[in-house]
């Protein structure tokens, strides 16, 4: 497989570029001259931990595809962590490809995976523009459906345990009464979150918001409004949304070998 033959895949329909967030950093976050040879292993990850790096060199891996990237903000002070990272990378012939949140937004991605995942009829996109004014699918506004595809009201309590059951989760930070019927969800993949979220969400008839983050402002806001709202794993729904993706690539290329470096939830919980 040649670069140039993944690269148009991932830009114009697997993590469209257009969906990029601002100043999010996307495709070739780190450049080699390997780049231009023929690839033979592509590795995913959520990050680009010391690990998943390692992890990559010790299986001759060409190119890496990861969620976040080396950076997500500008950069002020150099700490060691990322001088470590720069130097195994400078010795090996390693690339690296960022998605960001343009994975999160694309269709069959991370937002696509949750929703799926929880059992949810999916009856519409949730938008954000960015900077430049252009619509991002970022999120998915569905309606609750049970095993058997029928449209289904449940509880916010009956929705937390689907959560926790689907995504094998031990714990759940939420938001609201347990008791109340939820009827129209709201869900954004991965950590992208803000009141001004919320405040939308609500303006298109939502009962209930579901994110990977839900922070003090949020929950403030969603205890006033009676918004319920939700925190699933920011890392379980990634890691499934890139298992999958793995796969479409592996059909795309089969002659190219594609693995998944499963660092685990970083997050621990003493019950």
């Amino acid at each position: 497989m040649l670069f140039q033959e993944l690269q148009s895949i991932l830009i114009y329909k697997l993590s469209p570029k257009k969906y990029k967030l601002d100043s999010e950093i996307y495709g070739l976050q780190y450049i080699t001259k390997s780049i231009n040879k023929l690839i033979k292993k592509v590795m995913l990850t959520i990050d680009l931990s010391i690990e998943a790096l390692h992890y990559a060199l010790k299986n001759k891996v060409s190119l890496i595809i990861s969620h976040h990237g080396l950076v997500n903000n500008p950069i002020n002070i150099f700490n060691q962590n990322l001088i470590n990272k720069l130097i195994l990378l400078n010795k090996y012939p390693i690339s690296i490809y960022v998605l960001n949140s343009s994975f999160t937004a694309a269709e069959g991605g991370v937002s696509d995976t949750l929703a799926s995942s929880l059992y949810l009829n999916i009856d519409n996109t949730f938008e954000i523009k960015n900077n430049k004014g252009t619509k991002i699918p970022i999120g998915r506004i569905c309606t609750p459906k049970n095993y058997l595809n029928n449209v289904q009201k449940i509880t916010l309590e009956e929705l937390i345990k689907r959560i926790k059951i689907n995504l094998n989760l031990t714990h759940i930070i939420y938001v609201g009464n347990l008791k109340k019927q939820i009827k129209k969800i709201c869900l954004v993949g991965g950590d992208s979150s803000s009141v001004k979220y919320l405040k939308k969400a609500l303006k298109l008839g939502c009962d209930c918001y579901i994110s990977g983050k839900i922070d003090y402002f949020d929950a403030i806001f969603g205890r006033e409004t009676g918004l319920s709202l939700i925190e699933t794993s920011h890392y379980e729904v990634e890691i499934l949304a890139l298992k999958k993706l793995s796969n479409i690539l592996s059909l795309e290329f089969p002659y190219t070998e594609f693995t998944v470096f499963d660092s685990g939830n970083p997050f621990h919980v003493i019950l």
